[in-house]
């Protein structure tokens, strides 16, 4: 075993490896040019230098700290396998850029924060730190300079080599909670929380009253065997008749190892005279004990309860005999979707995804700042003086382009060229930032390369799985009738688009359709630069069509302006004389709020989109919403999807397959 680690550790591989039963150990050393599963947390920016690195070619470099111990970089631990009450042990290389001491830390991202490694290290020196431990709360595992450490609050810093093992979790014994509180007979098992003076009662009603209090944490509480990693739901009414508008809230308070902590799970202002319902959700920590109670308003207020509720939150996807948006319109057009890397670790959600959705686009692991590996790039240039140099890394895409190809869904492609999420070392000489832009010559051979590589790695790897490609993104200006300034734009000129394309068509897989792709496409003068650009690459024969992103908003939106974009794009035609091929690319619908008024207002929205494009049956070839629930979309706070957080269907589910 110690030999395969050793030639795993040569390969430079980033991925999980089964060395036992019980356990899983990844290796981080980021040879491969991305940061793999570590993500950014306030502005500092996770990316993959050559700088310094304890072994190989390269380390992770945490630039952009505003001053702040948690501008920092996290793990993502779920993806890892790291849930709540699994064993797990890292160990990692940290090299902070100060002179100054001081003292690194593995902690937890969210709940109590706690450490759950440290080193102390001088500055500029390689130091191994080291956390063996298990979650008691679902959260993200973050990299980062201690509190008292503030000298470091602005420093950059390196990771190398780090090391995840990851254990099982204990099955667990207890039969599932299905509870709902029963006064019949008694307080059922609840107890008062008091120093001693708070008292339960029954009432006639069948409510619990707790009487006799002195602080807001006396309370009736009640103990419940949780289990570790489970979701729960919990609801309770509550009523008090003493004041205005206090608030009341259910708590948590749960011991391990003889240490008692406390989380507030749920909130209601309780109205005077009035039952409020308090409803909150709970994953289970790693404790021995778990009490659920109900405190808050005034010290001396007496209040009471009643149906409290508490049961395992089963999620499930859709609900049976739900139509399929792919099965309804097949003979429209395909209806697609965007995924994200966090969808693809949950088998079930993906196995209801492929029953409704026949076309996915990977929401960001296709874009330039995924596949371009700038360290690699430099190290190219150092060895052969070759400024055309690139070097691309294919790791972040492999999970979608596996599971499409097992499960027969088709990918679109997004996106080649953007001026956007693309690293700006990509246009210096070097690939250094710190150097002057490079001439056209050398970007045009720059984007040729990225280009040809993108398309004939993908094709050869995973044949036909890749049907389309988004080859340039967002490209027109906002204002005026002229193209976005950009780096694109300064380095090669505004014919960027059009060698783009040129590229593209020459290293595409035959029958490969490339489109142009750009939002607020209905806006009249945007539209206009759209046409331009699409004119343009008609008259070069390298188009296929055009991608329509419908970032819309129900009370923003003008339908007619939507209508007016589709029909005069639909005019154009290419050079064999067949329409402009159309795509609906990136498809959400904002509302004001989370209830059943402006959801009936959003479906309507959706039906009338899809009457407009069941106009151009033949011509329109897919619709992808952008994401399928509401919590996961880049929109999130404008619930735009057709599912909820739940995974349930919306009223604009039914909308659309009615």
């Amino acid at each position: 075993m110690r030999k395969l680690l050793v030639i795993l550790a040569a390969l430079a591989l980033c991925l999980p490896l089964a060395l036992a039963e019980d356990k899983t150990v990844t290796t981080f050393d980021f040879e491969s040019g991305v940061p793999g599963q570590f993500i950014q947390s306030g502005s500092a920016k996770p990316t993959v230098s050559t700088d310094v690195a304890h072994s190989g070619a390269s380390s992770l470099h945490v630039t952009g700290r505003s001053g702040n111990n948690w501008d920092a970089v996290d793990l993502n631990a779920a993806a890892m396998g790291i849930k709540t009450g699994v064993p797990a042990k890292i160990t990692a290389w940290v090299y902070v850029d100060s002179d100054e001491a001081g003292t690194f830390v593995i902690a937890k991202s969210d709940g109590d924060y706690a450490t759950l490694g440290s080193v102390s290290c001088p500055g500029r020196t390689w130091t191994q730190l080291t956390a063996d431990f298990d979650l008691n709360q679902p959260v993200n595992l973050r990299f980062q300079n201690s509190y008292d450490s503030t000298g470091w609050n602005n420093a950059e810093y390196y990771l190398d080599d780090v090391v995840v093992e990851v254990g099982q979790a204990e099955e667990s014994t207890e039969p599932p909670i299905d509870y709902k509180s029963d006064f019949s007979a008694g307080t059922d098992g609840w107890y008062a929380r008091s120093g001693g003076g708070a008292a339960l009662s029954v009432t006639g009603d069948g409510a619990l009253l707790i009487t006799g209090r002195t602080a807001t944490w006396n309370s009736p509480g009640r103990d419940f065997a949780l289990v570790t990693g489970k979701p729960y739901k919990i609801s309770v009414w509550v009523k008090q008749d003493q004041l205005k508008d206090p608030i009341l809230m259910v708590s948590i308070a749960h011991t391990r190892d003889g240490s008692e902590s406390y989380e507030n799970l749920g909130t209601v202002v309780a109205k005077q005279g009035e039952w409020c319902l308090i409803e909150c959700s709970y994953v289970a920590g790693r404790y021995d004990k778990n009490v659920l109670y109900v405190e808050g308003a005034g010290a001396e207020t007496d209040f009471m309860i009643k149906d409290f509720t508490i049961a395992e939150d089963i999620k499930t996807y859709g609900k049976e005999g739900l139509p399929s948006l792919k099965e309804v319109y097949a003979d429209k057009f395909d209806f697609g979707t965007a995924v994200i890397p966090m969808e693809l670790l949950d088998e079930e959600r993906m196995a209801f995804y492929k029953t409704q959705f026949a076309i996915f686009t990977p929401g960001n692991e296709m874009k330039p700042d995924y596949l371009l590996n700038p360290s690699q790039s430099k190290i190219a240039i150092k060895k052969t003086g070759d400024q055309t140099s690139v070097k691309v890394s294919f790791d972040t895409c492999i999970p979608l382009l596996t599971w499409a190809r097992d499960n027969g869904v088709k990918v679109h492609g997004h996106t080649l060229v953007w001026h956007s999420q693309t690293p700006e070392e990509f246009f210096h000489e070097d690939y250094s930032v710190n150097k002057p832009l490079v001439s056209r010559e050398v970007m045009l051979a720059r984007m040729e390369s990225y280009i040809q590589q993108v398309l004939e790695w993908t094709e050869e790897h995973f044949p036909g799985v890749i049907v389309s490609w988004d080859v340039v993104n967002e490209a027109a200006a906002d204002s005026g009738r002229k193209l976005r300034d950009s780096l694109w734009t300064q380095v090669v000129g505004d014919d960027f688009i059009n060698r783009a394309f040129e590229y593209a068509r020459k290293y595409a897989a035959p029958g490969t359709l490339l489109f142009y792709n750009d939002y607020n496409s209905e806006i009249p003068l945007k539209a206009l630069v759209t046409r331009d650009i699409m004119d343009s690459l008609l008259a070069d024969g390298t188009v296929d069509g055009f991608g329509f992103q419908s970032h819309y908003t129900v009370g923003s939106t003008n339908l007619f302006q939507v209508k007016v974009a589709l029909k005069e794009m639909a005019k154009r035609t290419r050079q064999d004389g067949s329409p402009l091929l159309l795509r609906v690319s990136e498809l959400d619908v904002g509302i004001a709020a989370n209830d059943e008024a402006n959801w009936k207002k959003q479906a309507d929205f959706y039906r009338e989109l899809f009457e407009l494009y069941e106009q151009y049956v033949g011509q329109l070839i897919a619709v992808h919403t952008w994401g399928t629930v509401d919590d996961l979309s880049w929109r999130a706070d404008k619930f735009p999807l057709l599912f909820d957080a739940d995974v349930q269907p919306k009223p604009a589910f039914y909308a659309l397959v009615e």
